[in-house]
């Protein structure tokens, strides 16, 4: 199902007893965490009956203990699995699938994933059986349009298409910086009333001006095809060097594949150079890209690097052909 669906059921008071979300829109992913903390967990309550935890230091049996343990004040506790251990997603250990044929009725269990699934393992058709397997997909352009229309009206703002058009112009189709840039202009006309498209070029004067190239290489390595293309589109009209480009994108997927070949994970971050956090996107993102998927993506690069240099077509072209066939190819 998707967030759509996912948004009924809720409203109409259905939760399961576990869900697993994925996808790469993480905005619309917190937003559905958010409101099923709000319904079954709300105010002080929380502090006792619910659980954000990180699944990458988490053993099945950590997970299914927490999930069991009985809520204190609340009807039905909430538990935040995010980024569950590959190994415990594709090996689906015996005791956590145990428990996803008849998960705790006294609790709600969600397995939150940045990326992509493969929904022929077993645990992923365990949870389609006794609860929701929840997709988050970016919004395309004309949705993300009426979405912001949605959010500024609810605040007492009218936001012609025109405007809406220029937000999501301005920030390269993501939701987030969408919703941020939206926040910017509502605060900066002081008072509900009609948003026009000079009110937005004033926040922000060049539609490119938000799209950077950490943002298309988080896109490539989140699999996020329209967003990637369209930020490096802009990148381009920027005027920003196609082989400097070129040379981030393979930054990323070096990191990825020396992520995967890292006997050691924790240490990388020294071994390599990088700050921790960078660490830990890295380990997100190579949920997308198997060690074989990011060795053909790099060397999808390389003949980029050799088409760009000896003229065998548009930097841009070549780019653009390369970051949809590594998107869009196996994981």
């Amino acid at each position: 199902m998707d967030w759509q669906e996912l948004d009924r059921e809720l409203e109409q008071g259905k939760i399961a007893p576990v869900y697993l979300f994925y996808g790469n829109e993480s905005y619309l992913l917190e937003r559905a965490l958010k409101t099923l903390q709000e319904k079954l967990v709300p105010g002080e309550v929380a502090a006792f009956d619910y659980q954000e935890l990180d699944g990458r230091e988490l053993t099945a049996g950590t997970i299914v203990l927490v999930a069991a343990t009985l809520p204190a004040l609340a009807p039905r506790r909430l538990v935040v699995v995010k980024d569950p251990a590959p190994e415990i997603l594709q090996a689906g250990a015996g005791e956590l699938l145990a428990y996803l044929e008849n998960p705790a009725p006294t609790t709600c269990l969600i397995l939150a994933v940045n990326g992509s699934i493969d929904k022929r393992l077993k645990l992923v058709r365990l949870i389609q059986q006794t609860g929701r397997v929840v997709e988050f997909l970016p919004l395309k352009a004309a949705d993300l349009e009426k979405w912001l229309q949605r959010e500024a009206r609810e605040e007492g703002y009218i936001l012609p298409p025109a405007a809406a058009r220029a937000l999501v112009q301005a920030s390269g189709g993501d939701l987030r910086l969408a919703m941020n840039e939206l926040y910017k202009v509502m605060t900066f006309t002081g008072q509900p009333g009609t948003i026009t498209p000079a009110d937005v070029e004033v926040l922000v004067p060049a539609a490119a001006a938000q799209t950077t190239i950490f943002q298309l290489v988080d896109a490539l390595g989140n699999r996020n095809a329209a967003l990637a293309i369209s930020s490096l589109r802009r990148l381009l009209e920027k005027g920003e060097a196609p082989l400097g480009i070129l040379a981030m994108l393979a930054r990323q997927l070096r990191l990825i594949y020396q992520y995967h070949l890292a006997a050691d994970k924790r240490a990388l971050a020294a071994r390599l150079g990088v700050r921790p956090f960078v660490v830990q996107k890295v380990a997100a993102q190579a949920r997308n890209f198997s060690l074989s998927a990011a060795a053909r993506a790099l060397e999808e690069l390389l003949k980029v690097d050799t088409g760009i240099k000896t003229g065998q077509g548009g930097a841009g072209s070549l780019l653009e052909k390369a970051i949809w066939t590594i998107i869009k190819g196996e994981h």
